[in-house]
């Protein structure tokens, strides 16, 4: 039987995480858009689940953070000899960019929460929500592609 060590287990704490997200993403976009199409108030569930979003991300930045400073532990990646190095440099450095575009993925989403918790009217906080969240998770998504693009 294989034991599972740490960095697995954050691995999966990590992927959890990304399920979540995607689940409260969804959820998040398609009110905000049913809102911001029907004139809708933005009431204290969609507060919640803006809150969500963003603790999602911080969550995701400090699971990945903690993989990342760990990488010499990570069972794909092989720094010690050059054979390693160079197959990880053809991967383009994908973790310190996937970091890179995650950390601007958080700003956007954390400026579309102060803009719209300082909006009074609600077809606009729905219009912030979707527009900053939208931006923020495309950046999630073309971080994540990136992988297989190059």
């Amino acid at each position: 039987m294989e034991s599972v060590n740490a960095y697995q287990i954050i691995l999966w704490m990590h992927y959890f995480v990304s399920a979540s997200f995607l689940i409260i993403a969804v959820w998040l976009l398609f009110r905000a858009t049913y809102g911001i199409k029907n004139n809708l108030p933005y009431l204290q569930f969609d507060k919640i689940l803006s809150h969500a979003f963003i603790i999602n991300l911080y969550l995701q930045l400090l699971f990945g953070l903690i993989l990342f400073s760990n990488l010499s532990f990570a069972p794909n990646y092989d720094y010690q000899s050059a054979d390693g190095s160079i197959a990880m440099v053809s991967k383009r450095l994908w973790p310190i960019e996937h970091i890179v575009l995650m950390l601007f993925a958080l700003f956007i989403a954390n400026l579309g929460l102060i803009f719209s918790n300082k909006s009074s009217i609600d077809k606009i906080k729905h219009q912030k929500i979707l527009l900053y969240y939208s931006a923020s998770i495309a950046l999630i998504a073309i971080s994540l592609a990136s992988i297989y693009w190059f």
